[in-house]
Formats: structure tokens, C-alpha cells, sequence
């Protein structure tokens, strides 16, 4: 369940673990506690340089050389790896720098795009930071910030990604893609190479054990070539996965774009249509029994389904929690759900894209109203926060 509604959430989610954190800083002193966090929080950063770096070290001392050596791949190609290993290191640097933004009462103005969609996002205070919960925000307990238009906390840049820093995410993603579908290619033509150069194909081996000959096929080449070129091949192999979970997860990415989701908004989608099927079948059922009747003025409900989601915290996976569905419904009480809604921030592919290459709080009507607000001419106080909702914002298009 949501902390931010459930008491008994906050208990597991909140309290106890803050009884318990208290108490091994207690034990430990605040200076070993603060140092084993930022060692944790930077785990797996340490981890990507670890397999990345390894990785280039053995393409440069051992790749490199092979390629140097073999007549079926250009040595062109060692200069066009340089490229590669500058751009793969500059994109993950640049997108562990750059902040997704940071919601705060001075800041609110430049971030207030959005309208309420009163399905997912709904006109109230963060319990949290106490100021407006803005559509399509969330705090993100990682890195403590209220994040405009928030996607995930991803582990390997140690960063929230949100509005401001979702593009640089996203060329992260494109130039890892990139750097292992060539380093896949580029090291199976040195392979391939081999293969061609020695006849490996017509080759004879001998069992090591027996002594027998044996006639090569692909399970012995790799083998063969597992054997001799061992540094080579854990590259390629690891390259070669990497290629395919990182394009899948990259096309997930682009689909998002295109429809302007965000990854917390995608699944929290999958679940409000569970959530939506239930009710609706529950509803028929009851109908087709004769209990309700079409008229019986109970109507369209959408928003009493939608207050059973879960506002849990975002990986790059998705929830890193499956969180239970809110008190929003009773067992025996049945709805008409109505019609599924459509997501309202949907303008189209183009606008889409457009939004995240150019982001609305870089654009000059949010700059102009974030400089009104320097001048008082935007403000609102804490008690308005919770009932007011601006007019200016720009309405997106509604499917």
C-alpha cells in the first residue's frame, strides 16, 4: 500500500526501518554508517566501471592486436574504438551528472505543466515535502528530491531520472546500445577470422583425454576458440547479451516516448487496468445475476477504481516492490468503472519526442512564469496548495 495513505504502510515502511537504522547507528557511530551509505549508494556505479572499464582493457590489450593481425576486419577499426569507448564513458558521466529536476516551493512554478489527470495524479499536498504534489511528480526516497515528471531511480548513474535528464538518459541508452552491437560485430569478425584463416570448419581435433580424433563442428570451434582465445570470447559473449537486453530495453524506452509515458506512469497503467477489468467483470456478473440494474444510479466510477493504485518506488525494472492495492473499494461493493480513459498526455509521436528533447521547464513560458513567481506575481501559500490548481497550464490532448 501506499505509505503516503496507508498508517500500517508507514509502520513496516517508515517506522521500522527507521527504529532499526537508529539502532545500528547507535552501535556503529554516525561516521562508519555515513561511509558504508555512500559506499552502498555508489555500488552499483562501482559496479558498471568494474565490467565496463574491464571490458575495454581487454578489447585494448588483446582485441586490438587480433585485429592488428586479421585480414577480415579493417584496423580502422581501432581508431573508430577510441571513438566508442569516449562516447560510451562521456554519456554515462554526463547522465549521472545532470539533475532531473528538483521540485521545491520556489521551484514549483517552472515544473507546473501539467494538468491533473484525476486517475493517476490527483490535486494534493505531498506528505513528504508538504508542498503541491505536481501531475506526473513523485518523491523519489533515493535521492530525496520531489522529481518533476519522474521515471525511475536508476542504479548504474545513481541518479533519479525525470523531466530535465530523461533525453540524457536516453542517449546513455542509445550510445551502450551502439557500443555493443559494433564491439559484438567487430570481435565475431575477429573470430570469424580465425575460423576462415586455420579451415577450423575441415579441421581434425583430438580428444585430450582419449586421444581419439574427432571431426570439428561448431560446439568444438567455439571450444577451440574459447580455449585460445578466452579474454576475446568472455567479451564477445558478454557484448552480445548486453546488445539484446539493452535494445529491448531501449525500444521499452522509445515506446514510452511515443505514447509520453513514464516508466512509473506505464505501470501504474498495467495495474489501473487489472484494477479496471476486475470491477468491470464483477459489475456484469452482478448485472447478468440481476443484483444491480444499469439504472440503479451508480454510474461511472473511474476514480474510485484508480485510488486502489499503489504509489510504490520505481527501478529501471519497473516497482521494486509489488505493493497491495489501496483501500479504495470494498469486496461487496460493486461499480460500474465505466469506460477505460486514455492517457491525456498523449499530444502524438512528434510532440512527444519534442517534449523530452526540448523539455517544458527549459521553454520560455515556464521560465516567464518561474520569474513572476521571483516577483510575487505567481505564489501561493501552503494552505492554497492543496485546493488550487493554476490555469495556465498547457492542456494536453485528450485520446
Amino acid at each position: 500500500a501506499d505509505p503516503d495513505e496507508s498508517p500500517a504502510a508507514r509502520f513496516f515502511v517508515g517506522t521500522i526501518p527507521s527504529l532499526i537504522y537508529s539502532g545500528v547507528e547507535h552501535l556503529f557511530g554516525k561516521r562508519i554508517i555515513s561511509k558504508i551509505e555512500k559506499f552502498l549508494d555508489r555500488s552499483l556505479q562501482i559496479a558498471y566501471l568494474i565490467v565496463v572499464l574491464g571490458s575495454w582493457s581487454i578489447v585494448f590489450a588483446y582485441g586490438y592486436p587480433a585485429i592488428k593481425k586479421s585480414r577480415y576486419i579493417s584496423t580502422n577499426h581501432q581508431y573508430a574504438g577510441y571513438i566508442v569507448f569516449i562516447m560510451c564513458m562521456s554519456s554515462w558521466h554526463y547522465a549521472c551528472q545532470k539533475s532531473p529536476g528538483h521540485i521545491t516551493n520556489r521551484t514549483l512554478p517552472l515544473f507546473d505543466h501539467y494538468q491533473y489527470d484525476n486517475l493517476l495524479y490527483t490535486n494534493r499536498l505531498c506528505p513528504t515535502t508538504k508542498i503541491r504534489k505536481l501531475a506526473r511528480s513523485k518523491y523519489d526516497r533515493f535521492s530525496k528530491k520531489h522529481v518533476p515528471r519522474f521515471d525511475h531511480f536508476c542504479g548504474w548513474l545513481n541518479q533519479a531520472i525525470g523531466e530535465q535528464n530523461y533525453r540524457w538518459f536516453l542517449l546513455f541508452l542509445m550510445v551502450h546500445v551502439f557500443m555493443c552491437f559494433y564491439g559484438s560485430w567487430a570481435l565475431g569478425r575477429v573470430l570469424y577470422g580465425e575460423v576462415l584463416e586455420k579451415n577450423l570448419l575441415n579441421a581434425t581435433f583430438f580428444n585430450a583425454v582419449t586421444g581419439a580424433e574427432v571431426k570439428a563442428d561448431y560446439f568444438i570451434i567455439f571450444h577451440y576458440l574459447f580455449m585460445k582465445y578466452f579474454q576475446i570470447c568472455g567479451v564477445f559473449i558478454l557484448m552480445s547479451v548486453m546488445s539484446v537486453v539493452l535494445g529491448v530495453f531501449l525500444m521499452f524506452h522509445l515506446y514510452i516516448t511515443s505514447r509520453n509515458m513514464t516508466t512509473n506512469e506505464f505501470f501504474k497503467w498495467q495495474s489501473f487496468r487489472r484494477l479496471h477489468r476486475k470491477e468491470k467483470y464483477k459489475f456484469e456478473k452482478a448485472q447478468a445475476e440481476g443484483k444491480i440494474s444499469s439504472d440503479n444510479g451508480i454510474g461511472s466510477k473511474v476514480e474510485s477504481v484508480s485510488k486502489q493504485l499503489s504509489d510504490v518506488d520505481i527501478g529501471c525494472t519497473g516497482p521494486m516492490v509489488a505493493g497491495p492495492v489501496q483501500e479504495g473499494i470494498q469486496e461487496d461493493e460493486t461499480i460500474d468503472p465505466g469506460l477505460l480513459p486514455g492517457n491525456i498526455y498523449d499530444n502524438g509521436i512528434i510532440l512527444n519526442f519534442y517534449e523530452i528533447i526540448f523539455p517544458l521547464s527549459y521553454r520560455g513560458e515556464a521560465i516567464e512564469r518561474f520569474n513572476l513567481s521571483l516577483n510575487g506575481g505567481y505564489g501561493e501559500s501552503n494552505d492554497e496548495q492543496n485546493d488550487h490548481v493554476h490555469d495556465h497550464r498547457p492542456k494536453p490532448k485528450s485520446i
